[in-house]
């Protein structure tokens, strides 16, 4: 009787766990296939905002973040870590060259925003107050990605030519410059920073293209 018990409270329990057993691809938003720089990249999805502290609380049981709002983008959390919180939902980081895809949104402009005030889209140096916000409060890019420039840093799985990992898109601490589609910066994996954060993509299947 105490097994037949356990076993019903567990199967009781099972569906609310499941979440953390298969893909969490709901709401990512699908990027069609193009070429960015002589690079070929492949349809793909990725998460419209920047990984939250509460979602990231949820599948880590842990937040570092020095900025502690669970609505505003996980920060402090290294490459290793945030490529792991991707792997357990089924997911991946984007690569540097998918991010830009998706980031640019069909522009080919410094800025994805093209000749709008960047303080309609990004958080800055200029007007974040030094810290980061909740995500998605600015204005989204073309393909409907929220801070794809400013709020923090994002890391991608690309490996930097002189080391260490690409890191895409700016933060709250740096200049409109840093804003920049194009803009990349060195990140070593083992470090965390309060203006870095990161975001999830996956590949595309056949029949979702």
């Amino acid at each position: 009787m105490r097994f037949i018990f356990s076993l019903t409270i567990f199967l009781l329990l099972w569906p609310s766990q499941a979440w953390a057993l298969e893909p969490y691809t709901q709401d990512m938003i699908l990027i069609p296939a193009g070429k960015i720089n002589d690079v070929s990249v492949d349809s793909f999805y990725i998460d419209p905002f920047e990984v939250t502290q509460k979602e990231y609380q949820k599948v880590m049981n842990v937040n570092l973040s020095f900025f502690k709002n669970p609505d505003h983008p996980v920060e402090k959390v290294n490459w290793y870590e945030a490529s792991q919180y991707c792997q357990k939902l089924g997911k991946r980081l984007p690569t540097e060259w998918e991010w830009e895809w998706a980031a640019r949104a069909g522009t080919d402009s410094e800025f994805y925003w093209e000749g709008s005030s960047p303080d309609e889209f990004a958080w800055h140096k200029g007007n974040s107050q030094k810290q980061s916000h909740p995500v998605g409060q600015k204005k989204p890019n073309g393909f409907g990605l929220f801070d794809m420039a400013g709020n923090v840093w994002e890391w991608t799985a690309r490996d930097h030519e002189n080391g260490g990992n690409v890191l895409r898109g700016g933060s709250w601490r740096n200049s409109e410059n840093s804003l920049a589609s194009s803009k990349r910066i060195l990140g070593l994996p083992i470090h965390r920073f309060h203006y870095v954060g990161f975001r999830c993509a996956r590949r595309a299947t056949p029949g979702e293209k």
